[in-house]
């Protein structure tokens, strides 16, 4: 049986609740029996004192007048309900405050009761011995009389102390009563406030699970919840940009896919159903050819993303001159250089040494010169920029040309984006490589940037530790 995280919460509170109160409880029995104990022998201490000293005043020439003491015991017994008994050392009863004949007739206190009294007096909660034939709060002092060692014995019923421990019972048990009900009452609600974010964000977390990313939590406390659902909130968001870039990307590369295999299995079937003549044929497979290396290349790029982002690509990092690499870079570039007359700047200088994966800075360097190469103007430049400081080194690549517009500048890292003039200058492009380039200067914990002058030039710097 499922069970919510509101109802064990609430159980658990309303157990531990109930614990401490009857612990609580407990305790306050405990220590007013102990102190209503104490109370009675102070009681007992005071009265006790007058006994003595009346006991003392009743006896002539070292002779005790018992009648006479026995109407003082009366007396002091009937305004203090304690009976008093004095005894000779051996536990024989020479005058008590009970109506005659007492319970004391013919009946001498046991050697173990007599051994308890001391100087010091004796105080006991019991039936003395089973003496009585039930508890008495007891209290006895020696006392002397004509030279003679007796004891005065003072008792009181301590049926009292049981008629108020149950008022006592009554009373903690009906104020625990009152305060369960009313912290229950409380806390039911307060726990169904409490949890109710969790609620909220479990019906919100099943329909993101279903595909809705819109729903938004709207909890705005300032503790574990709220920071919880900002977290979902953000991560819904993400997800949801994610499902978007995922959707966008699969259009992409279906169109991307798409096109070419739609012109080669065109030319294709036309040479082999001979709608294209055979003088022809040549012309349509280098087009074909073209095609292929274009697939290849959307390919490869596709599968080095996809690296990326599975965390498959490592980096074996190493100190390099980066120079070799940018000329052997723009040595594959050599013909389209010279087709479009483009000066090379900034390569005349000495070692430039970076610290990176050497494989995957190649592969930046030659994804950023070529695009260089493809949007340079003829007669145009490209610009080689080294700098370095105390914590990193930066490598920037400018070439003239038409540059990019302010809403493109934003854009140019997406996948699959192109830009305008780029459809027009690269058709066969498939707006990969700038993607990757920032995907693996990501990976090197490395930073990339893109500077721009419309008509006049663009710029590319990525930056790497040291």
């Amino acid at each position: 049986m499922h069970k919510s995280i509101f109802t064990e919460f609430f159980y658990l509170c309303a157990a531990l609740l109930f614990s401490a109160v009857i612990c609580v409880s407990a305790v306050i029995l405990i220590v007013s029996g102990e102190y209503y104990k104490t109370d009675k022998r102070r009681y007992l201490d005071g009265i006790m004192k007058t006994a003595i000293s009346k006991t003392v005043g009743c006896t002539e020439n070292g002779e005790l007048d018992r009648t006479l003491l026995k109407s003082v015991y009366d007396d002091i017994s009937e305004n203090s309900d304690i009976d008093f008994t004095l005894t000779d050392s051996n536990g024989a009863v020479l005058v008590c405050s009970e109506a005659s004949p007492c319970s004391h007739t013919d009946k001498n206190f046991g050697d173990e009761t007599l051994s308890k009294v001391t100087d010091e007096g004796f105080y006991e909660l019991s039936s003395l011995d089973n003496y009585y034939s039930e508890d008495y709060f007891n209290i006895a002092y020696p006392i002397s009389i004509g030279g003679e060692r007796c004891l005065i014995f003072g008792r009181l019923p301590a049926a009292s102390l049981t008629d108020y421990l149950k008022e006592l019972i009554l009373t903690v048990v009906a104020a625990a009563a009152v305060i369960m009900a009313g912290v229950f009452f409380i806390l039911y609600f307060y726990t169904k406030s409490l949890f109710s974010p969790v609620k909220e964000m479990t019906m919100a977390v099943r329909r993101f699970g279903e595909g809705d990313f819109s729903a938004k939590l709207n909890v705005t406390e300032e503790n574990e919840f709220g920071f919880l659902a900002n977290s979902i909130n953000e991560m819904a968001t993400s997800i949801s940009e994610t499902e978007e870039t995922r959707k966008s990307f699969i259009s992409n590369v279906s169109h991307e896919l798409k096109t070419p295999m739609t012109t080669i299995g065109g030319f294709i079937d036309g040479i082999l159903d001979g709608t294209i003549p055979p003088e022809q044929q040549e012309h349509y497979l280098k087009i074909v050819s073209m095609e292929i290396s274009r697939l290849a290349r959307l390919v490869r790029s596709m599968l080095n993303i996809s690296k990326y982002e599975a965390g498959e690509l490592t980096l074996t990092p190493e100190s390099f001159d980066i120079i070799p690499i940018v000329f052997q870079t723009l040595l594959n570039f050599e013909k389209r250089i010279d087709e479009k007359n483009i000066d090379i700047r900034g390569l005349d200088r000495d070692a430039f040494a970076i610290k990176a994966d050497k494989d995957l800075i190649q592969q930046v360097v030659y994804n950023l010169v070529e695009n260089a190469v493809k949007f340079v103007n003829k007669g145009g430049y490209i610009e080689f920029l080294f700098a370095e400081n105390d914590e990193t080194t930066s490598v920037t690549v400018r070439n003239s040309g038409e540059g990019l517009k302010e809403n493109e500048i934003s854009r140019v890292f997406e996948r699959f984006y192109k830009t305008d003039e780029s459809r027009g200058i690269d058709p066969g492009g498939v707006g990969l490589g700038l993607s990757i380039v920032r995907s693996l200067i990501k990976l090197h914990g490395g930073t990339i940037l893109v500077r721009s002058q419309y008509e006049q030039y663009v710029e590319f710097e990525f930056s790497l530790l040291k």
